[in-house]
């Protein structure tokens, strides 16, 4: 029987002690870095999930937003087009009326200095009204017209004639102001819900 020095046992004890703690350390710390290494992967899955949701949702905004602009485009387009189909007609109507000019001047008659009832309704075209208006007017009526003869001079003044191309020039700019200013008020409250015009 092979006896061992007394003083080697507490040595064989303590290097077997040390052996089993490092072998159980060493295992804690493998264990300890596999689960942390699974919480890493889980972690970077869960990270690339997110940024896949951010990117899809960020594309569905920008396709949502290409989707506004065009519809936006394509009204201003529309509303550039009806604004131009406006002012053809209203340059249209106006030449129909100027051409009226002349004959409503004939009948006023000169008994006029200014204008004649035939001369406003033409004047009230002019700028977008009705010819007769809420009060009416009458047929021309001379015999209640002061005498041309007793009227300040005309030289300084206008003619009937001057004054109703003026009234049409002017008339067809309101005219297209105002369909300008309401196709825009259009555009707006269809594109911005909820405005009223």
């Amino acid at each position: 029987m092979n006896v061992l020095p007394w003083w080697v046992k507490p040595l064989l004890i303590t290097a077997l002690a040390g052996a089993t703690l490092y072998g159980a350390e060493h295992f804690g710390y493998q264990r300890a870095a596999s689960l942390y290494a699974g919480k890493l992967v889980t972690a970077d899955t869960e990270h690339t999930r997110q940024l896949l949701h951010l990117t899809e949702q960020r594309l569905t905004e920008q396709a949502a937003a290409q989707e506004a602009y065009q519809r936006l485009n394509e009204q201003a387009h529309q509303v550039g087009w009806e604004l131009l189909q406006t002012k053809q007609q209203l340059e249209a109507t106006q030449r129909q009326l100027k051409q009226r000019i002349t004959d409503a001047t004939h009948t006023d008659g000169p008994s006029f200095t200014g204008l004649g009832p035939d001369s406003l309704r033409l004047y009230r075209q002019f700028l977008g009204y009705s010819a007769s208006g809420e009060a009416g007017l009458s047929e021309a009526d001379p015999g209640h017209a002061g005498e041309a003869a007793t009227a300040a001079g005309t030289e300084a003044g206008l003619s009937p004639t001057d004054l109703l191309e003026h009234a049409a020039d002017y008339g067809q700019w309101c005219q297209q102001l105002d369909a300008q200013v309401s196709a825009y008020i259009r555009l707006h409250s269809e594109v911005t819900p909820g405005v009223k015009p």
